[in-house]
């Protein structure tokens, strides 16, 4: 689901801009984010390597429910192929998961404590992409929210979702759009250059009201601008997921922040995902900072959802 966008207008003032040639002539000041979000490179490895065992038990479970959970979709080709499924695929993945638990408590023991000295978001510089420059006067920066549900493929379809990996391509595709010409806005909240990001044929073949007994044909149709400076992006639980984003938006968007948030012990209880925020920029950041909520209930309190601040 893609949010409205905002739309912000930055003055520059003719005396503030440097000299051509002189340190600075970008938008932005260098950035001071290490990539790294340790300290010390040895414990870097040591947290990778717990997240490579710990991988075949989580990827085992999430075959297994999507096994046992079937989508609308899937319902509708009929109960022989459900059957299949839950014949076959729930024994197969269930013994391959307890096959691979001995890996995966080892990494959970190596990967787990470093999230006490882990910096609580990953930073991503993508170096042969040049920096925006100053325009003088005034600039509008486009701003995009999305709410992606990016769950792994099994919990995905608690939610009627399914096919996780392809959805972050096709999102991709949409998010990488190339960089447009900024005007501005007309009245019906459209510019000139926009794609098409979703439509009937896409989402949802009609759409029925009624009134006065009868019935109205509706279409859904959303203008999708191009060339946004951030996007900022939201339900990024799932890591292979968030890996193709950085991929395929890096070279639109040379700076992404992700894996924002503690995944592991917190505090007293334990957070089996990160918070889900995953913000890409075209512009340096200076600073960030990560505040994780203190209370959540129900399903919530399985992640690290919070807030991410940055500059």
């Amino acid at each position: 689901m893609i949010s409205p966008c905002s739309h912000i207008t930055w003055e520059v003032k003719p005396s503030q801009l440097p000299a051509p040639g002189e340190q600075g002539a970008v938008f932005l000041h260098p950035m001071s984010l290490s990539e790294s979000p340790f300290n010390c490179p040895l414990f870097g490895l040591i947290f990778s390597l717990g997240l490579a065992l710990l991988f075949p038990s989580y990827w085992f479970v999430d075959r297994l429910l999507s096994c046992a959970v079937a989508t609308s979709a899937e319902r509708s080709q009929g109960w022989a192929l459900r059957l299949l499924r839950l014949l076959l695929g729930v024994p197969l993945y269930l013994l391959l998961f307890l096959l691979s638990l001995p890996l995966g408590i080892l990494g959970l023991l190596l990967w787990a404590p470093l999230h006490q000295i882990r910096r609580p978001f990953c930073y991503q510089k993508t170096s042969h992409v040049p920096p925006e420059r100053v325009i003088e006067g005034k600039g509008t920066f486009l701003f995009i929210s999305a709410n992606l549900c990016l769950l792994p493929d099994g919990l995905a379809r608690f939610s009627n979702l399914g096919h996780t990996q392809r959805r972050t391509a096709r999102i991709c595709n949409l998010l990488a759009l190339p960089r447009a010409s900024k005007e501005p806005w007309g009245m019906d909240g459209k510019s000139e250059d926009s794609a098409s990001l979703c439509s009937t044929n896409d989402v949802l073949a009609m759409v029925e009201t009624h009134k006065e007994d009868r019935e109205f044909p509706s279409e859904i149709s959303v203008g999708f601008p191009e060339g946004a400076d951030f996007l900022c992006l939201q339900e990024v639980f799932d890591g292979r997921a968030a890996r193709k984003l950085r991929r395929l938006l890096a070279p639109s968007f040379p700076h992404i922040l992700y894996d924002v948030g503690p995944s592991g012990p917190y505090r007293c209880g334990f957070r089996f995902f990160n918070s889900g925020l995953f913000l890409a920029s075209r512009y340096p950041p200076l600073a960030a900072k990560y505040f994780c909520y203190p209370n959540a209930r129900g399903e919530d309190s399985l992640a690290a959802k919070g807030l991410l601040c940055v500059k």
